[in-house]
This record gives structure tokens, C-alpha cells and sequence, in this order.
């Protein structure tokens, strides 16, 4: 079983039976309370907006890149650079699929150019049409390639090149799971507590949380 960790930084969830989840950055609508798959409030005037706490300022594996807007943008973001990279680290080896989710603002592919993203190396299509100003909460199931490097390199890195793209967008937060389904409950806890003899069968303390399998879908927003 993998160990529970809790951090500033990275967040990991157990989900009973079925699936952990690690998560880079709150679902605190990108520090200013704006709504998943909604409207924001981000223009031209506010590019440079950066809602980070202390903490997500301080981030290496990918929190700095969080609740800021444009991201990794010269002369419109708050970070420098053109590249946001999450890093999932400490995922060991003997994972047979798993599941991604991002919660990202205003890609505009085709009218300002698509970014260049890679998973560990792996080519992905990032070419995204969500239109402005939009949030969405996007799900990926992840390929047999990119699960096999996992175990190869025991870590999932997403690396987000901005690739030449003019577009504005934005990130609230970033999750991986080690199943798959969309349903995965990463936001809050359950309604109620299980069973003490559950628990113990299962081992996962008072941390259970509700995950619901369903059919392999690519690329779906949630």
C-alpha cells in the first residue's frame, strides 16, 4: 500500500479499494473562488493576476504554476519562462492504468496557437478549443506508453511548453490518479464515514474516499 502524504506542496487521497489520488494545488477557483466549468472574471487588465498563497509561491513540482494567469506568459504572467512543468514523484512501479485531470482556463488553440505538452517525453495533444472566459475541468485517461513510463521512472512529469502560443489560460489545480474513472471524488469527503470493520479490512484509517469506476473515456471534461 502507498503511504499517505499530506503536504503544502502535494496532496495524496485514498480512495477505498479502487484508486489514490495525488493532487498539486487546491480547487480554490484559482484563489479568487471563480467556478469549475464556469465564467471567470480574467481580461487583459488583469494578465498579470497571481492568487497564489505563500506556499503555492514557494512550489517546485508545480504549484508555482497555480492559480495564476497567463501562465508561464512574458510580460503577461507572474512566472518566467515559457514552460510549467507538475511533477508527480514517488509513484513506485506496478501500475496497470490511471487517470489525469485539469483544471485550466481559456485555451484557445486555434485562434492563438496550440502549447506543446509532453508526458514523461511522451507527445500529448493539448490543442484545446475551450474558448474565453471559460474554465474547464478536463479528464484523460492515460495511454498504455505513458503508464509503462511511470513504472520505468517511478514518477509522472507533465510538461506544459508554451510552444510559440500567444493564448491567455490558466491553472487552478492538477490530479493523478492510479485508476481510472472520471468520477474519482477529488474535491470533497464522503457523506459518511465506513464501517470500523472496513476500515480495518481496507487499512486506509478515516481517509476513505468515494470513487465510482466507470467506462474508459479519452479526453473528457468533468
Amino acid at each position: 500500500m502507498k503511504r499517505l502524504l499530506a503536504t503544502a506542496t502535494l496532496t495524496l487521497i485514498v480512495s477505498p479499494a479502487w484508486a489514490t489520488v495525488w493532487m498539486i494545488g487546491d480547487n480554490d477557483g484559482y484563489g479568487a473562488g471563480i467556478p469549475d466549468n464556469g465564467l471567470h472574471s480574467f481580461d487583459g487588465f488583469s494578465a498579470n493576476y497571481d492568487g497564489r498563497s505563500a506556499d503555492e509561491v514557494a512550489g517546485t513540482n508545480g504549484l508555482q504554476y497555480t492559480d495564476t494567469y497567463s501562465t508561464t506568459h512574458s510580460g503577461y504572467g507572474p512566472q518566467p519562462g515559457d514552460v510549467a512543468t507538475f511533477l508527480f514523484d514517488g509513484l513506485g512501479s506496478g501500475w496497470t492504468e490511471g487517470s489525469m485531470w485539469f483544471d485550466m482556463a481559456d485555451f484557445q488553440a486555434t485562434t492563438f496557437g496550440a502549447v506543446s505538452v509532453t508526458y514523461n517525453g511522451i507527445a500529448q495533444n493539448w490543442a484545446f478549443n475551450d474558448g474565453f472566459p471559460n474554465t474547464v475541468v478536463r479528464f484523460f485517461d492515460l495511454a498504455q506508453d505513458v503508464i509503462d513510463s511511470i513504472n520505468l521512472l517511478g514518477q509522472l512529469e507533465v510538461v506544459i511548453d508554451r510552444n510559440n502560443s500567444s493564448d491567455f489560460y490558466g491553472f487552478d489545480w492538477a490530479a493523478l490518479s492510479d485508476n481510472l474513472g472520471e468520477d474519482t471524488d477529488i474535491y470533497e469527503p464522503p457523506a459518511s464515514v465506513p464501517e470500523p470493520g472496513s476500515l480495518a479490512l481496507l487499512g486506509l484509517g478515516l481517509l476513505g474516499w468515494v470513487f465510482r469506476p466507470r467506462a474508459r473515456k479519452e479526453d473528457r471534461v468533468v
